[in-house]
C-alpha cells in the first residue's frame, strides 16, 4: 500500500489504514507472531483474522484461493506456450539472480490491422510483496484476455489493436519470502511502529536486498529496498514517506532505479515501445482507491481524471462492485512525489499513470460505509495489516472483475475512434454507389481517403447506409446495444447529416441499428461486432432540397458519435488519433483544433447528389467476365470469371517481393455492383512437369479483396493481406482488356459468332490439382489463355499469350511469361519484363480435352495434360460436343 503525505488530508486515512489495530496491542519485545483464524484479543502470539488463514496453492489453474508462484509463472507459461495472443519475455533479474518475466498480449507484430503502430499499455503487479492480491489480478488479465480470444468484439479488438504489457510478479524474490510463511511473521521490530507493524515473513514488503530468506535470522529482516520508492524523479525527496534508513519500511535504496527490479520494469516499458505507451497503472492493495499524481500538463491531467472516472465507474456497476474513488485534479497536488514507479510515467513519460489499491477498503474518508481492512469480510480487524490478507472467497471475483474492468482502461486508451468506411447502397438492386474508406500507411499514423462514385444520389430513391468505424462502439447486453455500465445513455446518441454549404439536407431514416453479425456492409459488421452502424435513408425532392441541389451537387456527409467510454469521434480521420506527449496528437475537433482532446463532427467526406433521375446504377452482368487490369500497374492484373448461382472466380496474376512471379486465386459472392471475396488463397507445393504431385499442394487463405464495378469497362479493387508480417492492403482502379465473345457487357445476349466461345472458363487436369488454365475466347475470334502453375523448384509462376482457333483446336505458338515488377506499393511496371516461355495447343470439348505444351525456357519439360472442365462462365452453356 501506497501512503502519499503530500496529498493532502484527504489521503491520511490510508496510513491510518495500516496502522489500525482494535484494540492496540500492549507494547512488546519483537518476536515472531502468527496470523490465525481465531484466537483470543489478548493473546501476544498469536494475530487473529476471523476467516480462515489463506495458505498459496501450487496449482496454476484460477480458483477460490491463491495461488504459488511456481502455480501463478507455471499458468503464465502455458498460456504463452499455447496461445498465439501471449508472447513472454524476460525483462530483468531480481536481487537473488531470479528471472522477472513480462507478458505481452496481443497479435504477433506491433502493428494494427491496417498497418498503424499499436498503442501500448503496461500494468505491473507484484511490487509489494505481501500484496498477494496483486499478482492474482495482473495474471486475471492475462488470463481474460487469452480466453476471450476470438470474440469478434472487444478482446478481438484490443489483441489487434494494442499491446498491453504485464508484468504479474516485478517482485518476485520478497513475494516467494511471504509464501514461504503464509502465517509467520515479525512483530515488535519497525522501527517507525513496532507494536501493529508486522514485518518480514507474510508481511514482507521490500524486496531481499541486504536480507536472507530464512525468517529466524534477526539482523536482516528488516532489511531491504521498497521498490515502490526507488523511482525518478521524486526518489528521495520525501522524508515523511521515504527514508535513507535500509530498516524502513520505506527504505528508497541508495539511487534512484538502483535496484534491478525497478531497472526491469523500465526494460518492460520499452516493448512497447516507450513512446506509444498510453496508460500505465501499478496495483497494490489495499485500500480501494486510485491514487496518482500530477503536474502542470493540464490536458494530461483532464484526461487522467477521465481514465480513473472509467475505470471506478464501470467496477462499481458490477454486482456487488466496489467504489474505488480518487481525488480530483483541483486536490492532487503538483510536481511532488515519493519515488514511486507511476510518478515515473506520469512525469517522465507522460502518459496517464495510476496506483490501484485492490480492495479491502480502509475505511474512513474514502469508505465511510465500510469497516475497513478484513472486517469488510466479516472478520475481526484486530490489526490494519489484516487488509493485506484478503480472504480466499473472495479473489476469484476480484481477480475476474478488476481484469474486464482493465480491459475497458485498455479499450480508451487505444484510442478515440474514427469513421474508417462509409458506403451508400441502392436498395432496389444491390448496387454500391458511393464506397469511402481511410487506408493507413503501414507503420505511419498518417491515413489516405479513397472514394468512389459509382452513381449519384437521387432524390425519392431508398439507400442503405452504412458507417464503419475503427472500434467496436457499443455493449451489448442479451443481444441489445446498451450503454457500457457505468456511463450515461446519451451517449448512445449518433449524429449524421448530408450537408450543402452547412445546411442539412432533409431526409427520412429509418431501421438504424449497430450491427453483430459478419458480411460488411450493408448488414454486417465491419470488423468487430457494433464497429459498423447502418440505417435506411431517402432524400424527399421537397422544397428544401431543391433548393440547393443542382443537377449535380456536393454534399458533405457529417458523423459523431461515441464510443463505448464517451470519447467522441476524431473529426479528421487523416491522421491516426494517438497518445503523444501527455496528450491526444492528431485528434481534431469539428473546428480543426488538435489541443482540445473533444473530437467532433468527421466532415471529411462528399458524395454527389443531383436532383435529376439518373436511373438504375449498374450491376454485375455476365460480360463481366474478362482480364482486367490497372492502367498504372500494367504487367498484372485479375482474370475474372462470373459464374451462375451469383458466383465469380477470380485469378490474380502478380510478384512477390524480390521480383518474381506469384499468383493467387479466390471465389468470391457478387451482389449488384460488387464482388466479395471472403478468402485470397495462395497455392504453394506444385512443381512443373511430371514430378507434380497433387498431394503435396497446399491452399492457405492470406487475406481478402473487393470488387465494385461503376460500368462495364470501369471499376475498383480492395484488397488485404494478412499472411505473415506487417499487414498489407491496396487498391486498384480497374479497366477492362478483353471481351468475351457472346457475353460482351452492355449488349443483348445472343448466340455467340463461333460455337468455341462456349469454351471459356477454367479447365486443369484432376492428377495437376492445384494448377491450370483459365480461356476467353475473344469477340475478334482470338483467344486469350493464362495458365497459373509452378516452376521446376515449386515457385509460384505463370504463362499467358493470344493465340487462335485452328480446326478447334486452341493453339498459341507464343506463350509469354515475366519477371521484375514487385508487389504493392514498390510496383514498377517500367521493370516489368515479357519473355518468350514456349507453345501451347488446347483441344477441348464441353466436357474435357488435351494441353500439349513444348517449352523453350530452360527447366521446363514438354508435355501434356489430360483436361477436365473446371468452370463455365455465365451465359456460355456448353451443352453440345463442339466439332
Amino acid at each position: 500500500m501506497t501512503a502519499r503525505l503530500q496529498a493532502g488530508p484527504a489521503w491520511a486515512f490510508i496510513l491510518a489504514a495500516a496502522l489500525v489495530s482494535a484494540p492496540p496491542l500492549a507494547a512488546q519485545t519483537e518476536r515472531i507472531v502468527e496470523w490465525v483464524e481465531d484466537a483470543p484479543a489478548s493473546d501476544a502470539d498469536r494475530i487473529a483474522l476471523g476467516y480462515p488463514v489463506p495458505v498459496p496453492v501450487d496449482t496454476p489453474m484460477p480458483f477460490d484461493g491463491f495461488r504459488t508462484y511456481a502455480g501463478l509463472h507455471a499458468r503464465h507459461q502455458d498460456l504463452a506456450a499455447g496461445s498465439p495472443v501471449v508472447h513472454a519475455g524476460i525483462v530483468g533479474t531480481t536481487r537473488k539472480g531470479r528471472e522477472i518475466w513480462a507478458y505481452r498480449l496481443g497479435d504477433a507484430d506491433l502493428l494494427r490491422p491496417g498497418g498503424a503502430p499499436e498503442p501500448a499499455m503496461l500494468t505491473n503487479g507484484g511490487i509489494h510483496a505481501r500484496e498477494w492480491q496483486s499478482p492474482e489480478v495482473v495474471t486475471g488479465i492475462l488470463e481474460l484476455m487469452q480466453a476471450r480470444h476470438g470474440d469478434h468484439w472487444l478482446y478481438d479488438y484490443l489483441l489487434e489493436n494494442a499491446n498491453v504489457i504485464v508484468i504479474p510478479v516485478l517482485n518476485v524474490d520478497g513475494f516467494l519470502q511471504t509464501q514461504r510463511y503464509p502465517s509467520r511473521n515479525w512483530l515488535g521490530s519497525d522501527i517507525n511502529d513496532p507494536d501493529s507493524s508486522p514485518r518480514d515473513g507474510r508481511m514482507r514488503r521490500k524486496n531481499l536486498f541486504g536480507a536472507d530468506e530464512i525468517l529466524e535470522t534477526r539482523d536482516d529482516h528488516l532489511e531491504g529496498v521498497d521498490l515502490n520508492r526507488n523511482s525518478p524523479p521524486y526518489w528521495s525527496t520525501s522524508p515523511g514517506s521515504s527514508s535513507a534508513d535500509s530498516r524502513s519500511l520505506v527504505h528508497h535504496g541508495m539511487a534512484a532505479a538502483s535496484e534491478p527490479e525497478t531497472q526491469a520494469l523500465q526494460a518492460a516499458a520499452e516493448l512497447g515501445p516507450v513512446e506509444r505507451l498510453s496508460v500505465y497503472t501499478d496495483v497494490h492493495s489495499f485500500s480501494q482507491v486510485q491514487l496518482w499524481v500530477r503536474d502542470n500538463n493540464q490536458r494530461l491531467a483532464i484526461q487522467t481524471e477521465q481514465v480513473l472516472r472509467t475505470f471506478r465507474d464501470f467496477h462499481q456497476a458490477f454486482p456487488a462492485g466496489k467504489r474505488y474513488v480518487f481525488n480530483s485534479a483541483n486536490s492532487v497536488p503538483r510536481n511532488q512525489g515519493i519515488g514511486s514507479t507511476d510518478e515515473y510515467f506520469m512525469y517522465i513519460l507522460q502518459v496517464p499513470a495510476w496506483t490501484l489499491e485492490v480492495e479491502p477498503s480502509g475505511g474512513g474518508n474514502a469508505h465511510p460505509d465500510l469497516p475497513g481492512t478484513g472486517a469488510d469480510y466479516g472478520g475481526l480487524g484486530r490489526n490494519g495489516h489484516d487488509g493485506f490478507i484478503l480472504p480466499e472467497s473472495q479473489i476469484r471475483r476480484v481477480r475476474t472483475q478488476l481484469a474486464e474492468t482493465f480491459a475497458i482502461v485498455y479499450y480508451r486508451q487505444s484510442g478515440p475512434p474514427s469513421v474508417t468506411a462509409v458506403r451508400i447502397t441502392d436498395a432496389a438492386t444491390g448496387a454500391v454507389v458511393f464506397d469511402a474508406a481511410w487506408d493507413p500507411e503501414v507503420g505511419s499514423d498518417v491515413r489516405t481517403a479513397h472514394t468512389f462514385m459509382a452513381q449519384p444520389l437521387q432524390f425519392e430513391r431508398d439507400y442503405q447506409a452504412w458507417i464503419a468505424f475503427d472500434k467496436p462502439m457499443r455493449w451489448r447486453v442479451d443481444g441489445a446495444d446498451t450503454a457500457l455500465p457505468g456511463q450515461p445513455a446519451s451517449q448512445l446518441e449518433v449524429e449524421n447529416d448530408l450537408l450543402v454549404d452547412g445546411q442539412a439536407l432533409s431526409r427520412t431514416v429509418a431501421n438504424q441499428r449497430w450491427l453483430d453479425q459478419p458480411g460488411g456492409s450493408p448488414s454486417g459488421y465491419h470488423r468487430y461486432l457494433e464497429d459498423a452502424l447502418a440505417f435506411d435513408i431517402r432524400l424527399p425532392a421537397d422544397a428544401a432540397n431543391t433548393a440547393v441541389v443542382t443537377p449535380s451537387t456536393n454534399a458533405v456527409i457529417s458523423v459523431s458519435a461515441r464510443d463505448m467510454t464517451g470519447l467522441r469521434t476524431d473529426a479528421n480521420p487523416a491522421t491516426v488519433a494517438r497518445w503523444q506527449n501527455g496528450a491526444w496528437a492528431g485528434y481534431e475537433d469539428t473546428a480543426g483544433a488538435t489541443d482540445t482532446d473533444s473530437g467532433g463532427s468527421d466532415r471529411t467526406l462528399d458524395l454527389t447528389v443531383t436532383a435529376d433521375p439518373v436511373g438504375d446504377p449498374f450491376v454485375i452482368e455476365p460480360g463481366t467476365s474478362a482480364a482486367w487490369y490497372d492502367p498504372a500497374r500494367s504487367g498484372e492484373g485479375f482474370m475474372l470469371e462470373i459464374l451462375a448461382d451469383d458466383r465469380a472466380l477470380m485469378y490474380w496474376f502478380t510478384y512477390d517481393d524480390e521480383g518474381e512471379q506469384d499468383w493467387y486465386l479466390a471465389v468470391g459472392d457478387r451482389t449488384g455492383n460488387r464482388i466479395v471475396f471472403a478468402e485470397l488463397l495462395q497455392v504453394s507445393g506444385g512443381i512443373f512437369g511430371p514430378d507434380f504431385d497433387p498431394g503435396q499442394v497446399t491452399e492457405t487463405v492470406v487475406g481478402s479483396a473487393e470488387f465494385i464495378w461503376s460500368g462495364c469497362d470501369a471499376g475498383v479493387m480492395r484488397w488485404q493481406l494478412d499472411g505473415p508480417g506487417a499487414p498489407r492492403g491496396g487498391r486498384m482502379n480497374l479497366r477492362r482488356l478483353s471481351r468475351v465473345m457472346g457475353i460482351d457487357c452492355g449488349q443483348p445476349l445472343l448466340a455467340p459468332e463461333r460455337e468455341e466461345a462456349r469454351l471459356a472458363g477454367s479447365w486443369y487436369d484432376p492428377s495437376h490439382a492445384g494448377e491450370g488454365y483459365t480461356v476467353e475466347i475473344l469477340a475478334d475470334s482470338r483467344v486469350l489463355v493464362y495458365w497459373f502453375s509452378f516452376g521446376p523448384q515449386g515457385e509460384r509462376r505463370w504463362f499467358f499469350g493470344v493465340g487462335a482457333i485452328d480446326n478447334g483446336r486452341l493453339v498459341f505458338p507464343d506463350l509469354l511469361t515475366t519477371r521484375g515488377g514487385k508487389f504493392g506499393d514498390a510496383f514498377d511496371p517500367d521493370a516489368v519484363e515479357a519473355l518468350p516461355w514456349g507453345g501451347l495447343e488446347l483441344e477441348l470439348d464441353c466436357e474435357g480435352g488435351t494441353a500439349d505444351f513444348t517449352p523453350s525456357e530452360t527447366g521446363f519439360p514438354a508435355g501434356s495434360l489430360q483436361l477436365a472442365r473446371l468452370t463455365s462462365l455465365q451465359g456460355l452453356d456448353c451443352e453440345a460436343v463442339i466439332p
